[in-house]
C-alpha cells in the first residue's frame, strides 16, 4: 500500500480467496485504502468447483494417453502451469 498526501492506495494483482495445491488463499487486508486497484483475470466469472474441473481435465488426459495419444498443455500464466 502507499500513503500519497493522506490517500491510501493499495494496488494487487490477481489473487484468489480459494486455497490451492501450490497458494494460500489471499487475506483480508487488516485496513481500509482509499482507492484499491486490483487485477483481475476471471473477476465476473463463475467456475464450476474445483474437484470438478481437475476430474474432466483428468479424464481428458487419461482417454488421450489411454489411446495412444500425446497431450500437449499450453499453459499462460503462472499459476496454471504449476
Amino acid at each position: 500500500m502507499a500513503d500519497t498526501a493522506g490517500v491510501r492506495v493499495l494496488y494487487t494483482g490477481d489473487y484468489s480467496r480459494e486455497e490451492d495445491c501450490h497458494l494460500c488463499a489471499a487475506e483480508i487486508p487488516q485496513f481500509s485504502p482509499d482507492i484499491c486497484v486490483i487485477e483481475s483475470t476471471y473477476g465476473v466469472q463463475l467456475h464450476q468447483p474445483r474437484n470438478v474441473r481437475e476430474k474432466r481435465f483428468t479424464d481428458v488426459i487419461h482417454s488421450t494417453i489411454s489411446q495412444g495419444g500425446r497431450v500437449l498443455i499450453p499453459a499462460f500464466a503462472l499459476g496454471r502451469a504449476q
